[in-house]
Parts: structure tokens; C-alpha cells; sequence
């Protein structure tokens, strides 16, 4: 972006400001690439290196099945180093291209999505950003519906724009309702898990139709949590030590000590008589081991 008001000004153009302050809007737009897609995955998969470490990472596997040895059982002795050598050498090297691709992918993007949504306005083709920002898996109805109510100036009389503030007023107090999952580094199980989740359309009805015995890692609060999406609500934790650090941090805490406590499965009314007494029922009577 040209620094017209310097160029008017007859001033020094502040070029790396103008590139900063230009690319703003690219770097918060939700059709913004920020994971490779399953074709870019490929790429890498093909590439001479990485199929050169994956063809020795197989050979030590096929190595293992020969033997009918398992890989834990062959801790400390000289192939377990080597077939680790080769393992840690393959994933590193595969995550460095998907890092250099993706930022490759990037940068094509913002080079390229401007010019694309000029020309389409200027033949008179809408830029789908209302479409793209219903798209993108981080923003939910209430999200959309603030946004759409802050940002529609309508101020031809007094009263409408009253109805706006009060519209405006009262989206915002539907997304403060709405909890967001706390955001934390997953582990790969867990982020398989989620993906898993995410892509099965939820029951109409989600707390009515769960099951009174949970697996092993899903929390019984978030279950029973109608603020949090579907997805949220049926995660599973990748360890019991995640859903017992989770369920202590984010729930019992918050709970007086020595006080009753209604088990907050969707399913299930038992009052019990302290969190100790809530885990031994969760455990029980849910199946899940906090």
C-alpha cells in the first residue's frame, strides 16, 4: 500500500508502517491459510528426503515384526537407539517442510487474495467474507450475530438506530454467555480426537441422548455443560492425568470444601456430599476416572 498522505505531504513515505498497518486485515481474515490441506500434506510426504527417512523407519518396524518383538520390550539395546534415531529424524525433518510450505502458502496469500478480491469487485462479484467468516471453526452464531449488529451503521431515523444500540446490546450479552474452551497446547492423540469430533454434526437434542457411562477420559462437568459447543462437551482428554489436572483446575477448585454437590452429568440428579464423594460416583457410576 502506497503512503499516499506522505507523497501528497511531499514527506518521506513510511514504507514498513504502510506494509504493517496493509496487512493487518490479511492476517486476521478467517479464509487466511493456517494449517496445510490434505494435498500440501502430500507434497511433503513426497519428498525425496522424507520418503528416504520413512523407507529406513520402516525397514527397523519390519525388523521388530520379524523378530515378534514389540518396540517397548527392546528398550536399551542397540536397535531400539537406532530405530529411535530414525523416528525422531523423520518427524523432524517432515515437520520443517510442512513449517517452510506453510509459510510458503502464506505468503502467497497475502500476495495474491488482494489482487483476487479487487478484480472481483470490480466485475461486480461480492467477496465472500460474510460465507468465510461463517466457515471458520472458532466463530459460532453468537460471535456472527455481535459482529453483524455492531458493525450495521443504520442511522436514517432516531428510532433506528435506537432498535441497532439495543439490538447491538443484546447480542453482546449472548456472547458473554457463551464459554470458550480454554486455549492450550494439545497433544497429537488429542488433536485427532477433536478433528474426529468435529466433523460428526452433533444430535439435535446432545444432552438427552448421552450415555450415563462416559469414557474414561470425557469430564462430566464439561459434558453437562450446555454453555460449551458439542465438540467441547464430548472431548476426550488424551491421558488421565490431563482429565484429572482439568477436573481439578477448571472445576473442583471452584467448589467450598465440605459442601454437597449435584453431579452435573446431563443424565443423572444424585446429589453427593463432597468432591470426594462426586469422583468416587463419577468413577462408579460414569465410568470416568478423575
Amino acid at each position: 500500500m502506497p503512503d499516499t498522505q506522505a507523497a501528497y505531504r511531499g514527506l518521506k513515505p513510511q514504507t514498513p508502517l504502510m506494509r504493517v498497518a496493509s496487512g493487518m486485515s490479511r492476517t486476521i481474515d478467517p479464509r487466511r491459510p493456517r494449517k496445510l490441506n490434505l494435498a500440501q500434506q502430500a507434497e511433503v510426504d513426497r519428498h525425496p528426503e522424507v520418503r528416504l527417512l520413512r523407507r529406513r523407519l520402516k525397514s527397523l518396524l519390519q525388523t521388530f515384526r520379524d523378530q515378534k518383538r514389540s518396540i517397548a520390550s527392546t528398550k536399551g539395546t542397540l536397535i531400539y537407539d537406532h530405530y529411535r534415531q530414525a523416528y525422531q529424524a523423520h518427524r523432524n525433518l517432515k515437520r520443517r517442510y510442512e513449517k517452510a510450505l506453510l509459510t510458503e502458502v502464506k505468503e502467497r496469500y497475502k500476495k495474491e487474495q488482494s489482487v483476487i478480491d479487487i478484480q472481483r469487485q470490480l466485475k461486480g462479484f461480492p467477496v465472500a467474507e460474510q460465507e468465510a467468516l461463517q466457515a471458520a471453526g472458532y466463530v459460532f452464531a453468537e460471535r456472527v450475530h455481535a459482529i453483524e449488529a455492531l458493525f450495521n451503521f443504520t442511522t436514517s431515523s432516531i428510532e433506528q438506530e435506537c432498535q441497532r444500540r439495543v439490538t447491538a446490546i443484546n447480542a453482546l450479552i449472548a456472547l458473554c454467555k457463551k464459554q470458550e474452551s480454554q486455549g492450550f497446547r494439545r497433544r497429537r492423540a488429542d488433536i485427532k480426537v477433536k478433528e474426529e469430533q468435529t466433523s460428526v454434526s452433533p444430535p439435535p437434542s446432545l444432552s438427552e441422548t448421552l450415555p450415563v457411562e462416559c469414557k474414561a477420559t470425557q469430564c462430566i462437568f464439561c459434558l453437562g455443560n450446555e454453555d460449551l459447543s458439542a465438540a467441547d462437551r464430548l472431548k476426550t482428554f488424551a491421558a488421565r492425568g490431563d482429565l484429572k489436572k482439568h477436573f481439578h483446575r477448571k472445576h473442583l477448585r471452584h467448589h467450598p470444601a465440605g459442601q454437597p454437590v449435584a453431579c452435573p452429568h446431563p443424565r443423572c440428579d444424585v446429589m453427593l456430599k463432597g468432591a470426594i464423594h462426586l469422583q468416587d460416583h463419577a468413577e462408579v457410576v460414569h465410568k470416568t476416572r478423575t
